[in-house]
């Protein structure tokens, strides 16, 4: 596949050709471009180039007029992709482009991750020798701009020579929207790398209101990474908790729960990714959005403003959820907010009414248990149901996994 495949356009801004390339994919969001760029021009070190990959649909007009009106120190290249690849297609058709164009360092930028901190494009690159070097990451939480440190992300303002790329190839595109940078990461396992203390910044959002805005996000994430990563001991783990999510779903998850089931074992046991899943799980959640006139007085809320959930791993994460969970058995609720999508999940198994208000003031009904002999033989249910749905994907998907898992090594080069 050739980089002029690709694209329908490459335009270019101010003078380019320095041996740094910073590749940020765009879909479409053109107000976090504007911002980005903003502090890429406050940068101590200017050395370097940056490569805009647009989506088929941003407005090429508005970004045209402000690279026009603005004369960074920095030489800028915007390309347009022909059709939505996803962050991984962005990523791939950047880095497509930064070796057609001997560049000798790439730095994979994602657009709403911000490099705050003015020296740390001078840091990486003060260490590009080591051909692996990562930035400091800070997730931030929106409500009240607090930060909690995070493992650096190769997608979030990590540099890679040149060499790395020809020796391991590039992200793989086909995954369009998940599990690409998780992806590429087992395969530069072995690589030695180095962290910048300098700060970058990156909210977070996998969680709360923007995965109830668009559910298929989170379990395109989970659904890519069981099918593309390598067999370990934390697969296992990743394993179960998918059994337990989708037992939970199925069970409690009011309207759309089966259907998500359905589509999640359909798309795992035929080894589907990227776009058509992302599409096949883009449920529609229109039935279950309520006014305000239409849900109950005296809910008990949770306004959970707690960063745990972000902190520690995945066994510690979920006993804590289920303690803080099970005292609503029964109850009437209304989430305002929470950090933790498993904690949506796990409340909508024991509550008897669950709401979760959104941005407009409308309100999501997440689980509905009206009499209690069928709410208790279904908590009952889950642990006998995920330990056997467990044990079928043991089964059924992890020799299907050996044949068929998709060979990435090199991907991308000629």
């Amino acid at each position: 596949m050739n980089y002029s495949e690709l694209i329908s356009y490459e335009k270019k801004y101010c003078k380019c050709k320095n041996d740094l390339l910073i590749i940020i994919p765009c879909f479409i969001n053109y107000d976090i471009l504007v911002k980005h760029l903003g502090y890429l021009s406050k940068q101590t070190f200017q050395k370097f180039d940056v490569v805009i990959v647009l989506g088929p649909n941003f407005d090429d007009a508005k970004l045209f007029n402000f690279l026009e009106k603005n004369n960074f120190g920095f030489g800028t290249i915007v390309i347009k992709r022909k059709e939505d690849t996803g962050s991984a297609g962005g990523f791939f058709a950047g880095q497509k482009y930064g070796m057609e164009n001997n560049y000798q360092y790439m730095i994979n930028a994602d657009d709403d991750c911000m490099p705050v901190d003015p020296n740390i494009i001078e840091s990486l690159y003060s260490k590009k020798e080591l051909g692996y070097v990562c930035s400091t990451q800070k997730l931030v939480i929106e409500s009240n701009y607090k930060t909690v440190s995070n493992p650096p992300c190769i997608a979030q303002y990590t540099l890679f020579s040149a060499s790395m790329f020809k020796k391991y190839g590039f992200f793989y595109a086909p995954l369009y929207c998940g599990a690409e940078d998780s992806e590429f990461l087992q395969r530069i396992a072995n690589e030695k790398f180095h962290i910048v203390s300098n700060i970058v910044e990156h909210p977070y959002t996998i969680a709360g209101k923007f995965v109830l805005k668009n559910p298929s996000r989170q379990w395109l994430y989970i659904l890519s990474n069981m099918i593309m990563l390598k067999l370990n001991m934390s697969m296992l783990n990743l394993f179960f908790l998918f059994s337990l999510l989708t037992a939970l779903s199925l069970l409690f998850i009011t309207m759309y729960g089966f259907g998500l089931f359905i589509s999640l074992n359909t798309l795992l046991f035929s080894f589907t990714l990227g776009k058509k899943a992302y599409n096949k799980l883009n449920l529609s959640i229109k039935q279950t959005i309520l006014t305000k006139d239409q849900i109950p007085v005296n809910l008990e809320t949770i306004n959970d403003r707690d960063t745990r959930y972000l902190e520690g791993d995945a066994k510690a994460k979920l006993f804590r959820i289920f303690r803080e969970s099970f005292p609503y058995f029964r109850k009437d609720v209304v989430i305002l907010n929470t950090f933790s999508y498993l904690k949506i999940i796990m409340l909508g198994s024991f509550c008897r009414t669950l709401y979760f208000k959104m941005d407009d003031g409308s309100y999501m009904l997440i689980s509905k248990n009206s009499s209690i002999i069928p709410h208790i033989a279904k908590l009952f249910v889950v642990p006998v149901f995920a330990v056997f749905y467990f044990i079928l994907i043991i089964l059924l998907f992890v020799p299907l996994k050996l044949l068929k898992q998709p060979r990435t090594m090199g991907y991308g080069l000629n």
